[in-house]
């Protein structure tokens, strides 16, 4: 198969491309400067920054279960689409004008459309490609490309907008990119009339409505208390885990021996992936720091803001992305296509890998501790192939092995893995906290290597152990 043709996707795929797109714009405009921002403009201390960006993260990736359930049973996918990015246009234009003691509620509303909207677009996307699993891993690769566009675009500019008008001008961005989301949806809404869950295909009532309205509004409330108290965040989170488990375990329970199977790898995989996440989300605390203190702000000679290194993660999916698509096609016509469970194993050891240049870098420091920006690059293409074959592939395993009625419900607790993965991603980044008093890069680029080199070594390992039960994962997708 050529590359042009594994490019070629259902009309319907390109308007929940675009969508997806738009709404990641907004996102990662915000998350590539949030923590900078909570350090160099709040005054937090590392590990403030790092715990609080952690509980935001755990609810950014709880909620989804909660909007998934909405979407599949209650106001429909699409309908809950549209409710999730009218909330996080409004939590994106608060966040702009926010102040120091107002930063909770904005985060709190953001948190909330995060969790109406995520789970709805790829539950979208299944509809769209059931009964053509052929193309199903590459649709959905192609699909992770869309979060990559709107991500590389936003980390770029905002950082940008921050420098030259203020950090609040850059939040004002992602409220932009929810409303371009929007205008996407409405023009080209007839491409997706025929798709949807049942609800969707429903008369709103006025209680239904109602119901959902004072609901929105009291979990908006919750998640700013929860946020501004997130040394008790943790403990919540995870009680929802354990929730959302019981009832995935019930469902395996009574679902009949071949949804069976599916279903337990699905569980499998998705404890799996929560070791992914961990490192996934130094991105934007550990890593973010560390482009801070001890990368060179400058690349080919042109400068580079530290938050804009984030943006090599995304460029280097985009390159990727249509590649794999294209491998993966390949492969499935040859009838020799990796299993779900070995692309998670090799995702994981690309992980590990990733680290593991970054610690090597460390021992190419100058003298004043400050490495170049082409480790970090580098890092970026080892995290981003990692990226695509754990994150982008999970979707796809939703939607190869998960029945419909549990289409939604399910990418939520997808999703719930890296909200329990956030509490832990904190705690792991607090490890490498540097104190207010250290200004020497010298002295934190000591504090980076020791979590780095831990990390590198540990993941590598754990892949590697993945790797040896992959013949008995394998067994559970007959």
């Amino acid at each position: 198969m050529s590359f042009p043709e594994a490019l070629k996707q259902p009309k319907p795929f390109y308007l929940v491309f675009f969508i997806e797109l738009w709404e990641r714009f907004g996102y990662y405009g915000m998350q590539a400067l949030i923590v900078l921002y909570f350090v160099k403009e709040l005054n937090f201390s590392d590990s403030e920054a790092d715990h609080l960006f952690a509980a935001f993260a755990a609810l950014i990736y709880l909620l989804p279960s909660l909007g998934g359930y909405i979407g599949d049973r209650v106001l429909g996918t699409k309908n809950t689409m549209i409710l999730g990015t009218l909330v996080l246009i409004v939590g994106y234009a608060a966040l702009a004008v926010a102040g120091d003691k107002d930063i909770y509620l904005p985060l709190g509303i953001i948190a909330v459309g995060v969790g109406l909207f995520k789970a709805n677009p790829a539950s979208l996307l299944s509809k769209i490609y059931e009964g053509d699993a052929t193309k199903l891993d590459g649709g959905f690769t192609l699909y992770y490309m869309a979060i990559n566009i709107g991500s590389f675009f936003s980390m770029s500019l905002t950082p940008i907008f921050a420098g030259i008008w203020g950090w609040h001008a850059a939040f004002g961005i992602s409220a932009l990119g929810l409303c371009l989301a929007m205008l996407t949806y409405f023009i080209l809404r007839n491409l997706v009339k025929t798709y949807g869950s049942q609800p969707d295909f429903e008369k709103i009532t006025v209680k239904t409505m109602a119901l959902i309205s004072v609901g929105t509004i009291a979990l908006i409330a919750l998640s700013s208390w929860l946020l501004k108290h997130y040394t008790f965040s943790g403990w919540l989170i995870l009680l929802g885990g354990v929730v959302v488990l019981f009832i995935f375990l019930s469902e395996i329970k009574k679902s009949p021996a071949n949804e069976k199977r599916s279903l337990i790898l699905c569980l499998i995989l998705i404890i799996q992936a929560i070791i992914f996440f961990v490192l996934y989300l130094q991105m934007p605390t550990s890593l973010n720091l560390f482009a801070l203190r001890n990368v060179e702000h400058h690349l080919w000679g042109i400068p580079i803001e530290p938050a804009s290194y984030q943006v090599f993660n995304s460029a280097w999916i985009m390159i990727l992305s249509p590649v794999l698509a294209m491998i993966y096609n390949q492969l499935a016509y040859r009838n020799r296509d990796l299993s779900i469970p070995m692309k998670f194993a090799l995702g994981t050891f690309c992980t590990g890998i990733s680290f593991m240049v970054l610690s090597a870098a460390i021992h190419w420091s100058s003298h004043d501790g400050i490495i170049s920006g082409w480790w970090v690059v580098l890092f970026y293409f080892f995290e981003g192939a990692g990226e695509l074959l754990v994150s982008a592939l999970g979707l796809a395993m939703m939607s190869r092995f998960v029945p419909q009625r549990l289409m939604g419900f399910t990418m939520g607790a997808w999703f719930l893995c890296t909200s329990i993965a956030g509490i832990i991603a904190g705690h792991v980044a607090s490890m490498a906290a540097v104190p207010r008093e250290i200004t020497d890069p010298v002295q934190s680029m000591a504090i980076y290597y020791s979590l780095f080199i831990k990390i590198g070594i540990i993941t590598i390992a754990i892949s590697l152990v993945m790797a040896m039960f992959v013949p008995s994962l394998k067994r559970l997708t007959r």
